[in-house]
């Protein structure tokens, strides 16, 4: 045990500050790790609207988003489509709407428990000796939320270990020796690293933690349940009423416009906080209703799925221009993935190229389950 809680607490100081804004709770996901003393808990934290992760690294969501040929024929209402209306790709309006269609036909679940299963990862500023590279840190989760609030939650978490960025980073590894263990320094807001710690690139076992039924996710400072979650509105408008009476000025990681804040916190009822389809259908027609978002077109996620993608910008002085990617499944509605890419390095990115990837998640499971949830 004393091996893990070391590498968490590496990766936690190795957390970009960015992710840590002034003044904010802890993540409302408060876990005991069932191998410690009774009574001690593990906390963690994210910015708002982020879900509990195993590992304090993978709190940027993300999937990696490669554009594609959409190949094929668009069918469109009436009839067969043109081979120029095949070719078009969709506008971020007709993606959203369609998601839309499809989430609302989304029935819920009935079973004790919600499952979420998700790979997150994290790229990293390492070093080795005088060689400064990138690597892509990744972990997996198993998420078990009781719908009740009176059963435990669990979570199953795992470090995958990590893996160089690219193949100029990988000879840059290679030329340091290979080293089973690099340096994690965390990054400033002026662009430098603070003093590293020593961490494995090896991954490790699957972890289970627990926690009682409240305040698994949260809006804004504001802890809220699965129970929460079901109870949104299913109406656009209402939606936004309902969101925005957590909207306290922003700061820190997310934006201080209303509606740049709107389109963060909409985004992760769709990517990140599994909420019903119909709650999931408001998210998306509140999102075509807001300025700035713009169609990928037909996209892969990191796992090769196919979906339509869309995507939209956030600036700020800390982190420069971050561009946020999102993978939807046409066919359901439901969101593959989300990654997030550095457009303007500014801050606490400003080593990191134009283009350059800083995180991603994938959901490769979402269901509802009466199965008691493992050990």
């Amino acid at each position: 045990m004393k091996n893990h809680t070391d590498l968490m607490k590496s990766l936690a100081d190795a957390r970009p500050a960015r992710l840590d804004p002034p003044g904010a709770a802890p993540l409302p996901f408060v876990l005991t790790d069932v191998s410690a003393p009774a009574g001690r808990t593990r906390r963690f934290r994210a910015a708002a609207l982020i879900p509990a992760g195993g590992l304090a690294v993978a709190a940027v969501a993300a999937v990696a988003v490669v554009a594609v040929d959409p190949g094929g024929s668009t069918p469109t209402p009436g009839g067969p489509a043109t081979s120029a209306e095949a070719v078009r790709p969709l506008t971020a309006s007709e993606i959203l709407l369609a998601a839309a269609e499809r989430s609302s036909e989304d029935a819920s679940g009935t079973g004790r428990y919600l499952v979420v299963r998700a790979e997150s990862g994290s790229v990293l500023t390492v070093s080795s000796g005088t060689s400064t590279y990138e690597m892509t840190t990744r972990s997996s989760d198993e998420s078990w939320l009781s719908r009740s609030g009176r059963e435990p939650n669990r979570v199953i978490s795992q470090n995958l270990g990590m893996t160089p960025l690219t193949p100029a980073d990988a000879a840059a590894w290679r030329a340091a020796g290979s080293p089973e263990q690099v340096m994690v320094g965390k990054p400033l807001p002026t662009g430098e690293f603070g003093p590293g710690s020593p961490i494995s690139i090896s991954g490790g076992p699957r972890r289970s933690s627990s926690s009682d039924g409240a305040g698994i996710y949260a809006f804004g400072t504001t802890n809220v349940s699965v129970r929460d979650l079901e109870k949104l509105p299913t109406d656009p408008a209402t939606l936004r009423t309902s969101l925005l009476k957590h909207f306290d000025g922003g700061g820190g990681d997310l934006p201080t416009d209303r509606e740049q804040w709107l389109l963060r916190v909409a985004s992760s009822l769709i990517a990140d906080i599994p909420v019903s389809g119909p709650v999931r259908a408001a998210a998306f027609r509140l999102l075509a209703t807001l300025p700035g978002v713009r169609s990928l077109g037909a996209v892969a996620d990191q796992r090769g799925r196919m979906g339509q993608g869309f995507a939209f910008t956030s600036v700020s002085a800390a982190t420069g221009s971050i561009e946020h990617r999102f993978v939807v499944d046409a066919a359901t509605g439901r969101a593959l993935g989300e990654e997030s890419r550095v457009l303007r390095p500014a801050g606490t990115t400003a080593r990191l190229e134009p283009g350059s990837l800083l995180g991603y998640n994938v959901v490769l499971e979402q269901k509802t389950t009466d199965e008691t949830p493992p050990n």
